[in-house]
């Protein structure tokens, strides 16, 4: 009776618990899809918007050029009067460099050319050709009475900067990490973050090739066919999974793409649905593995079976619990604004700045970091090497001193490396190489994570100037492109996860005897930093410190499963022991921490598990109901249950907060 009561018991709860997974799972799928539909949308918006954009600025020069063809046709604008209607039209039509009108050679006389006017805005600057695209060109027409045909005369065509087609793709609010691109009706690249692109005429079908993409050619084979849309895309500069969206822009035949990360679905608040899911299924198929087993029967062979399978199943769960602890994303730094583009950089300064309150003028200088090598020495310390250069306009007065400081830094070596002067800028770039002090965390070790930041200081902290990133000087500044960080940097023991710049906010408690200080009472005042986040390396640290573990714990089994075989039973678990404490012990003398770390936590497992080891040898050897009954059955059978369920709580535990 016992044995169905038992049967039925179970069949019960594992009902109640395929429920609870099954809505834990509509509950993660239907929030997840809300919120991945929501940011599509908010995506697919902002593209529209931009070639809505693109598209009204462009038309207007079109438009120009078209009414000018159509009266020179018309015989409405006669040839004296050209020069001076390309004059008005250019003064009254905003983002025209140029405009222009070319005849054909000896159209109206076999022995005269015809005159091409063109005219071109002073205001702004063309650095090179490079940087002048023709977007329009429009025909003149002349209708021959005689032949009663429309003859071409001429062109009228309109010249529009590079420059302003790059301001106008970062004036776009394309996402917290996305970036724009545009390219021509041949699927040249107009603009795009990466400047060589741009420079060298590439064309999407030569990147597709390059990489072997066929997602992103079959992308560019529709947006130059005029469709608009969007693809699931991996994206070849990050390596991160991606939409683009693209839209066709008629007025040009140009198409503009947006790629946008989905790494901001990965929130804290989703992972812990799924903590809950995994916890809800491992109960649901540790209690099936219960039923199909048949451990209602009370045989040794049931037994042994479920014990199996259940143990199988809670490893799996704490391998889930390790993957979402290995993959889980940086926790947000307080008071601090990621700074991944020119529109969240000019925002945050404008609201910053209105914010501060100082007589004293306020100046920008853009600042560049590129970090070559890093190197951990000691627990705390950390040794960094490379470039830092900043870029100083006419416009800051020579009282303004050139270079930088790195407060944090205890040790400084600082040279100059290169000094420059073009187009009213000055260039000064230094090699450094500088020794720093942080505080690092290793409670979750060994799948702990370091945030490096470095504070970027003007030498004249007193003079309220303000450091800003030289965003032109990098390409893609989504932080997965890892932006200020040498490619081939090779850290050892630890994966470079991501790089980027921020300000934050300083709280200090003092003005350093400055009156006129931004940074004392004024809270608002922004400190540029550049971080980089480090993954530690999960393979050598489960081979170095977590297999062993699992070893002692098998020998440790093989000696529970001989109790009462061998005549050395006590001594062989008194060498274990001492083999696991010094194991312990050369583990704490490399990570010196006040705090318990994660994977002590199986180390105290297992000395339980040793404690009950012994006790059950003695219990079996005075043969006390419950380590002799069936040659020591019971603690054979709750071994590994306790090691791994114990493991298994302590896992969701420490990182249920991730």
């Amino acid at each position: 009776m016992w044995k169905q009561h038992t049967f039925e018991t179970i069949s019960f709860f594992s009902v109640i618990s395929f429920l609870v997974v099954s809505f834990l799972v509509f509950d993660y799928v239907h929030e997840k899809d809300d919120k991945v539909q929501s940011e599509r949308n908010h995506a697919q918006q902002e593209t529209i918007q931009a070639a809505q954009q693109i598209e009204t600025i462009l038309s207007k020069l079109s438009n120009a050029a078209h009414n000018i063809a159509d009266d020179i046709s018309s015989g409405k604008l006669r040839k004296e009067n050209i020069l001076k209607q390309l004059e008005i039209t250019l003064k009254n039509t905003h983002n025209m460099f140029g405009i222009g009108v070319a005849f054909a050679p000896y159209v109206d006389h076999p022995q005269k050319r015809k005159l091409s006017p063109y005219y071109v805005n002073e205001d702004d600057k063309l650095e090179s050709k490079q940087d002048l695209i023709q977007v329009f060109t429009v025909p003149i027409t002349y209708f021959d009475p005689t032949r009663k045909i429309k003859i071409s005369i001429g062109i009228v065509f309109v010249d529009y900067l590079l420059t302003n087609v790059r301001s106008l793709m970062t004036s776009l609010e394309l996402g917290r990490t996305g970036y724009g691109f545009i390219l021509s009706e041949k699927g040249v690249f107009i603009a795009h973050p990466i400047e060589e692109y741009v420079k060298n005429n590439q064309t999407v079908f030569n990147l597709a090739d390059s990489h072997h993409d066929d997602v992103l050619r079959r992308l560019a084979e529709k947006a130059i066919d005029g469709a608009s849309g969007a693809v699931d895309y991996i994206d070849q500069e990050t390596g991160q999974s991606a939409w683009i969206f693209y839209q066709f822009v008629p007025s040009t035949n140009w198409s503009i793409g947006v790629v946008f990360f989905k790494d901001i679905l990965d929130t804290t608040y989703l992972r812990k649905k799924l903590i809950w899911i995994c916890i809800a299924t491992v109960i649901f198929l540790g209690l099936l593995s219960a039923l199909i087993s048949r451990v209602d029967r009370g045989d040794r062979r049931g037994f042994w079976e479920y014990i199996f399978s259940f143990s199988m199943i809670v490893m799996g769960g704490i391998g889930f619990l390790w993957y979402l602890a290995q993959t889980a994303p940086f926790l947000e730094i307080a008071d601090s604004t990621t700074i991944v583009d020119k529109v969240g950089l000019e925002r945050f300064l404008t609201s910053q700045t209105k914010q501060m309150s100082s007589k004293k003028p306020i100046y920008y200088v853009p600042t560049g970091v590129f970090v070559e090598s890093m190197k951990f020495s000691g627990v705390n310390n950390i040794t960094l090497s490379g470039y830092v250069w900043q870029k100083y306009s006419d416009d800051i007065p020579s009282t303004i001193s050139r270079g930088f400081a790195l407060p944090q830094a205890g040790y400084t070596d600082i040279n100059e490396s290169y000094h420059l002067k073009e187009n009213n800028i000055e260039l000064i770039g230094w090699h450094f190489q500088v020794v720093m002090r942080h505080e690092f965390y290793y409670a979750k070790y060994p799948f702990d994570k370091r945030h490096i930041g470095i504070h970027i200081a003007h030498r004249d902290f007193d003079k309220n100037v303000i450091l800003v990133p030289d965003l032109e000087a990098y390409g893609v500044m989504n932080p997965a492109a890892k932006p200020g960080v040498k490619r081939e940097l090779v850290l050892s023991g630890w994966a470079i996860f991501k790089s980027f710049f921020n300000y934050r906010i300083n709280h200090e408690n003092t003005n350093f005897g400055i009156v006129e200080y931004m940074g004392v009472g004024n809270v608002n005042f922004p400190h540029l930093h550049i971080n980089i986040l480090l993954k530690r390396e999960f393979i050598g640290q489960f081979i170095s410190s977590v297999l062993p573990l699992i070893i002692i714990s098998t020998i440790l089994f093989g000696l529970q499963m001989w109790l009462g075989k061998t005549s050395t039973f006590m001594r062989s678990l008194i060498g274990l022991f001492f083999g696991i404490l010094l194991a312990h012990i050369r583990l704490r003398g490399t990570i010196k921490t006040p705090e318990i770390i994660y994977l002590e936590f199986f180390y105290l497992i297992i000395y339980c598990s040793f404690l009950i080891t012994t006790v059950s040898f003695f219990l079996f050897r005075y043969k006390v109901n419950i380590g002799y009954y069936r040659d020591g059955l019971i603690p054979k059978l709750l071994f590994w249950p306790i090691i791994l369920v114990s493991s298994f709580i302590i896992t969701i535990v420490v990182f249920y907060d991730i």
